[in-house]
């Protein structure tokens, strides 16, 4: 009996590693076939496209020659693909492609990507989605467009490898935009200093090579109280602090703050943790002892870490303060990864991190850790965390993305402990996670969730075949040994459907809306939020003052040779040679040598339809970088009632976007004033009406990726000039201030029991 256990297993394992192999052979010549297109397309060598497709190829067309306006918005028009119906053969096909590419300038970039994998065990009829992408000027334009295509080809082995048979439309959009909506002021506004990798990632043994290719958060805070948002900026070598001049330019003021000689640092975090009216400074130091600086008052810090009680922290990657006991003093969560010098990631479901830390503010300028006694020593590889009133108790809860792995949802529950309800609330998300954000997205007065993750151009590889050649090789190599316990752990959470945790890793960003019942549902894919990238930071603000908040996110991961795609051979590799993998060598960057991982890859930005979706817009609207980008912190830098944008990098240079398309609309900018709750307000709701629809904003400090967002809360209100009610509730107090026929166009400060706003007149005042 034993016997024939074992040979069946034997069989049947022989059977899963052989269909999964086949299944990423097809798909890898699919994706030749597909390269070669995208090569001649981009080259506009129609003739040599030919050869792609079938003599027998019998199609239909795929609307690239017929597109159909269907709205306008600031001067961005959306298109959509018409497909005229019929079927074409393989020369009017072509003629098909000729038509649409003769009808550019000049192209950027063409590109086809599998994006799933239908049918692939027949040789003769083998079946993929294709996504299509197109950027560049048609004839008669200054500015770059964007085509997005999904199509439906059929493929067929030959000869000469893989050639087209069939293909149809699935959907397709265009983009084109009459002028900028946001300039690039960096270089004018003297931000756009070159980031540098932390010498000790180059000159120390890595384990994890591939950390030298993370760090690099940004900040935005009013440090000086002149009323215009400075810049914080994290690097390698030198970290260093802009101050707002309020002219257009940044002045650098790192030596006379006294803030030199940071270096290795990922998250600098400015509160007010004495109430003093002066936002101080958490910096981290990877390798070093992170620091607390306290804010003089003057324009000057003091160093009172050594006082402080804040640990050494080794490789704290991101940081969030909030009062999560409503004592009215913040308190600082530091989020870690692990050390790269001694571990990799276990797995794709890797919990071997340095644990997190929660430092409860004793109110003397002392820090108690109370990690254990609150619950919250998440051991994930931790990227993003984000303070949040998720079911409106008046008590901040905590979201921790990590990277490998899993998001953790804590519950606050009131007496200074938290409850891990991940699973109970549907916020169990898989994926490589980057950023944390809580955003009422749909102005339905509830907080939202929002986290970035890799979406590969290759997630078309996890599926099933995959996850079962992926388990097998771990059997045969003697992995499962090691990494059984996480296995149970995915099991314990999410059950036996192993291939959809994995196609969920390599699916992108995660949209989960909160449905009012103590939980959230996904909406991902609804509601369109996750674009094709490695995403690293996202802000949310409503650029256009519409009235709905938008999302800007950066993107990219190496930038080696341009042209070259190392991950699918990794992922590859992965699933074949998991003992290999557990040496680290696939992470070290003298491996993939001048390869690039998700490099060359464009920012991108959501702009909220207001219906519970998103479209992405950020090519015609001018903030499409490629700049290998990380951080991103939203502000009104200049006082103007609209929103902008400062976008870190990693050896790059960094970014300012000036915003040009919301001044046409009104708004409102609150500012408020603890006196019983914390000075900063982190935890207060500040909620609107106009014209009879809600607005929430909830003050937040230290969320996306390693960064800090204003908080000033902002609001677009559209054509509307006065706002019918608002509201703030304030945390500690639980006071709640309510105002009417408020005018807009101000800034407005509201201080926590005072019963009326003061409207703030900011001009530029030299710092004593």
């Amino acid at each position: 009996m034993l016997v024939t256990i074992l040979v069946v297993g034997y069989l049947v394992m022989g059977y899963m590693d052989r269909e999964g192999i086949l299944f990423f052979d097809v798909g890898k010549r699919i994706l030749a076939t597909l390269d070669q297109l995208s090569e001649q397309a981009g080259k506009r060598n129609v003739d040599a496209m030919l050869s792609e497709y079938a003599t027998d190829y019998r199609g239909t067309p795929l609307g690239l020659a017929s597109m159909k306006p269907v709205e306008e918005k600031d001067g961005i028009h959306k298109l959509v693909f018409a497909g005229t119906g019929g079927s074409v053969g393989r020369q009017q096909a072509i003629e098909e492609w000729r038509a649409y590419l003769d009808s550019f300038a000049s192209i950027e970039e063409i590109s086809f990507h599998i994006h799933r994998l239908e049918q692939f065990r027949d040789a003769n009829h083998e079946v993929a989605t294709v996504r299509f992408e197109a950027i560049g000027k048609l004839q008669g334009q200054t500015r770059n467009m964007i085509d997005r295509g999904m199509f439906r080809f059929g493929f067929r082995d030959g000869p000469n490898g893989v050639v087209i048979t069939s293909a149809e439309l699935v959907s397709g959009e265009r983009f084109t935009g009459d002028r900028p909506q946001f300039a690039n002021v960096s270089h004018a506004a003297g931000i756009d200093f070159m980031n540098q990798f932390y010498p000790a990632f180059l000159n120390q043994p890595m384990k994890f090579g591939m950390i030298r290719y993370g760090p690099g958060g940004i900040t935005t805070v009013d440090y000086d109280n002149d009323g215009f948002y400075d810049l914080f900026i994290p690097d390698g070598v030198a970290s260093r602090l802009y101050r707002n001049m309020g002219d257009g330019h940044f002045e650098d003021v790192t030596a006379q703050a006294g803030l030199t000689g940071l270096d290795g640092v990922s998250v600098g975090v400015f509160a007010d943790y004495d109430n003093d009216g002066y936002k101080d400074l958490f910096v981290s130091r990877t390798f070093k002892h992170n620091q607390l600086f306290h804010n003089n008052g003057d324009g000057t810090f003091t160093d009172v870490t050594a006082r402080s009680g804040i640990k050494e922290d080794c490789c704290t990657t991101v940081a969030s303060w909030a009062d999560y006991d409503n004592d009215g003093l913040l308190d600082l969560y530091v989020g870690r990864y692990l050390d790269p010098r001694r571990a990799i990631p276990t797995t794709f479901y890797a919990r071997n991190g340095e644990s997190n830390t929660l430092y409860h503010n004793n109110g003397d300028g002392t820090f108690t850790d109370v990690t254990a006694k609150a619950g919250v020593g998440d051991p994930g590889l931790c990227l993003g965390t984000v303070f949040g009133d998720y079911d409106g108790d008046g008590y901040p809860d905590l979201y921790v993305v990590n990277d490998f792995g899993r998001k953790t949802l804590y519950h606050n529950n009131r007496d200074g402990t938290f409850t891990d309800v991940t699973v109970k609330t549907g916020t169990l998300a898989y994926g490589a996670g980057m950023s944390a954000s809580m955003v009422d997205y749909n102005n339905d007065g509830r907080l939202d969730i929002y986290c970035t993750n890799i979406r590969s151009e290759d997630a078309w590889f996890a599926s099933p075949q995959t996850v079962n050649r992926y388990m097998v090789n771990c059997w045969r190599q003697g992995v499962w040994k090691s990494d059984m316990p996480l296995y149970w752990q995915v099991f314990r959470q999410s059950g036996t459907n192993f291939a959809g945790v994995f196609q969920q890793m390599a699916s992108g960003n995660t949209l989960m809306r909160n449905n009012g019942k103590g939980g959230f549902d996904d909406v991902t894919v609804a509601a369109n939020a996750n674009p094709v990238g490695w995403y690293w930071g996202a802000s949310f603000a409503d650029f256009d003052n519409d009235g709905w908040q938008d999302a800007y996110m950066a993107d990219g991961w190496v930038y080696n040779d341009r042209g070259t795609e190392i991950e699918l051979d990794f992922l590859n590799n992965v699933v074949s040679h998991q003992d290999i993998y557990k040496t680290g060598l696939y992470f070290s960057p003298a491996y993939f040598g001048r390869l690039s991982w998700h490099g060359w890859e464009r920012n991108r930005l959501l702009r909220n339809r207001g219906d519970g979706t998103f479209e992405e817009i950020a090519t015609p609207a001018g903030t499409d970088l490629i700049e290998n980008s990380r951080g991103v912190a939203v502000a009104d830098f200049w006082n103007r009632g609209v929103m902008d944008i400062a976008v870190s990098a990693s050896t790059d240079r960094h970014a300012l976007f000036r915003n040009e398309v919301g001044g046409s609309r009104h708004w409102l900018e609150v500012e408020l004033v603890g006196t019983r709750s914390n000075r900063d307000a982190v935890g207060a709701r500040v909620s609107i009406k106009v014209n009879g629809k809600p607005q929430i904003r909830e003050v937040v400090l230290g969320d996306g990726y390693g960064s800090q967002n204003s908080l000033r809360q902002h609001f677009g209100l559209g054509e509307s000039a006065v706002i019918q009610e608002l509201t703030v509730k304030w945390p500690r107090s639980g006071v709640v201030q309510t105002f009417h026929n408020v005018a807009g166009d101000r800034i407005l400060e509201i201080t926590e029991g005072k019963d009326q706003p003061v409207e703030k007149h900011y001009t530029r005042v030299a710092v004593k």
